[in-house]
């Protein structure tokens, strides 16, 4: 684990102790430094402060550009709770005018979901570092907005994704509670249950709002209510990440994520970061289990 405490310092000057500020204050989040880089993926933070941190992934492919949920985004709003967006640049590209809605929203925090949902730790050298740079060049031309951080797709990692993170400045986080919403597998009900059930003290939680997750809207009201009945405050990643005297968990490194229902994952080589590219992994997957 890593203390954070020399990052509170830094995000507070930019976020204006924005993580001490009353749930239900409409803090601002504006846009600052990225955190300091751990060696690890990020999955959430070991705190005694009674904070969560909402996420939202909008995905698309070159093939599938998915959607907006903008009931979701409305809920957010309605309730004024902060939330970190990870977009893919794909995704703004064919979203601009949810994309700018999402940017103006002082609610919002935004992070690089890579260009177009490859799992990163299948792409050539090259094509990973195009994916994370060429998403921070859409997002700030775009909406004139910086990530704070990079969710990789279906959180695959290793530490060619860290490397290639950390050359922009950018640490990885994946989540600890998963949320299950996406395709519809998971009924509001027991999703409201498995999010209030799961989540602890700096935890991150996963949803998504690219219209592949049909029951989140119906969920969303009853897990935000649920858990501020629990005593929680929500915060976004960056600003969970500057909590004094909190510590980072690590993630487990995975080379493919999350996978498709029944398919069992692949054996890892022994190096998985200079093993060749598999020619029917590496393609762009949207949806994954998550």
């Amino acid at each position: 684990m890593v203390a954070l405490s020399t990052l509170a310092l830094l995000l507070f000057a930019v976020d204006g102790g924005a993580p001490s500020v009353p749930d239900g204050g409409a803090p601002s989040v504006p846009d600052g430094g990225a955190p300091p880089i751990p060696a690890f993926a990020i999955r959430g933070v070991t705190t005694s402060e009674p904070v969560v941190a909402l996420t939202f992934d909008a995905c698309a492919t070159l093939k599938q550009p998915n959607g907006f949920d903008r009931k979701v985004f409305e809920i957010l709003a309605a309730t004024q709770v902060p939330a970190t967006f990870y977009l893919s640049g794909r995704w703004v590209e064919k979203h601009p005018t949810a994309a700018k809605a999402i940017a103006a929203s002082p609610l919002i925090e935004l992070g690089n979901h890579s260009y177009s949902h490859p799992r990163l730790t299948l792409v050539r050298k090259e094509r990973l570092h195009w994916q994370i740079r060429h998403t921070n060049q859409v997002l700030e031309k775009k909406l004139g907005r910086r990530p704070l951080s990079l969710r990789p797709p279906a959180g695959a990692w290793n530490a060619k994704v860290l490397r290639a993170a950390s050359a922009e400045n950018l640490p990885v986080v994946t989540w600890s509670v998963v949320s299950g919403d996406v395709g519809g597998h998971v009924p509001p009900a027991r999703m409201v249950q498995t999010v209030l059930d799961e989540t602890r003290p700096g935890a991150i939680i996963i949803f998504h709002i690219n219209r592949r997750e049909p029951y989140t809207k119906k969920a969303l009201p009853d897990i935000i209510a649920g858990l501020r009945g629990k005593g929680f405050r929500f915060v976004t990643v960056s600003q969970l990440l500057a909590l004094p005297g909190a510590t980072a968990e690590p993630a487990k490194p995975s080379r493919l994520g999350f996978h498709k229902r029944n398919r069992p994952p692949a054996p890892e080589p022994q190096n998985a970061e200079t093993a060749p590219e598999p020619q029917n992994q590496a393609g762009d997957h949207a949806d994954p289990p998550t």
